[in-house]
């Protein structure tokens, strides 16, 4: 079984049958659902259903017919996925033979440093019957730096028991950067987004774009303090991350988690004469006291 998780706020699963054959290549997407006979943008979750814009208002509908759609660009903010566990659980029929009531079950905590509105996850399913299931999650509104601790338990039977997962999370429709999306994808929507960006570009200095907010570390929970830390690196003419080295830090726990996250950032590039070079950068990062849960 694919261990990769997914993630919800509330239990709020709903399952159908994906509208055609399940994405083979990660790219850009948007929830589509069928509506009558006519296909909405998904922007956002109440409970088991999915929410539709109409007239500049949120719209709630009955539908289970969902897909994802190949299209628009990725959220340029990020979200860390972080301290996953899985198990699944059942019930056993009073004589001892047959499972009922199996379920999935996931234990984790996101964490962003954007204020984010409207949040929602898709998980596509496929089981070792080669049928496609899709469900959609509630998770609401992600405040910054307020990391979330998330609890799931999806239903399963034997007929549609999961064999491999996939995760997207959105907000407001849009398709956010995750560090649970593979590599791979991350690397290549990231590449197309930043080239968008320097196309007519002469001359800038390079420029953060989209990366995680340090994890606060476990080491110094007891202690609360607050703090901050610097990181010193390379950066290529993609904009990539390269040997970043911690260059101050009031916490040795704070410069390790800082180095942790900015490997996963990508930058702007430096642009000089209309051409993406590479140079050197510093980043800092600040910790603030964890509030008390």
């Amino acid at each position: 079984m694919d261990s990769r998780p997914a993630f919800s706020r509330r239990l709020v699963a709903v399952s159908a049958l994906l509208l055609g054959a399940a994405p083979t290549a990660r790219a850009q997407h948007l929830l589509v659902v069928v509506d009558g006979n006519k296909p909405e943008i998904v922007v956002a979750a109440q409970g088991t259903r999915p929410q539709v814009l109409e007239d500049g208002k949120l719209r709630t509908i009955n539908a289970s017919r969902f897909a994802l759609v190949d299209r628009g660009e990725y959220l340029p903010l990020y979200v860390a996925v972080r301290h996953i566990q899985v198990k699944t659980s059942s019930a056993m029929f009073s004589d001892g033979t047959g499972d009922i009531n199996k379920e999935f079950h996931l234990n984790g905590e996101l964490e962003t440093a954007f204020s984010l509105e409207n949040v929602f996850v898709v998980l596509t399913v496929k089981n070792d019957h080669g049928e496609n299931g899709l469900f959609l999650f509630e998770i609401g509104r992600l405040e910054p730096r307020e990391p979330r601790q998330l609890d799931l338990a999806v239903p399963m039977s034997m007929d549609n028991a999961p064999g491999r997962f996939e995760l997207y999370l959105f907000s407001g429709g849009r398709e956010l950067f995750q560090s649970w999306m593979p590599i791979g994808a991350a690397e290549a929507a990231l590449d197309r987004m930043v080239f968008d960006r320097i196309r007519e570009v002469k001359n800038a200095p390079p420029q953060p774009f989209v990366g995680p907010a340090p994890e606060y570390p476990r080491e110094l929970l007891r202690k609360k303090v607050a703090g901050s830390a610097s990181v010193r690196f390379d950066l290529d003419a993609r904009g990539r991350v390269l040997d970043p080295v911690v260059v101050s830090a009031s916490q040795p726990e704070f410069g390790e988690a800082a180095l942790a996250a900015i490997k996963d950032w990508r930058f702007l590039p430096k642009v000089r004469n209309g051409r993406p070079v590479e140079t050197k950068a510093e980043m800092p990062f600040n910790f603030g006291s964890p509030a008390p849960k």
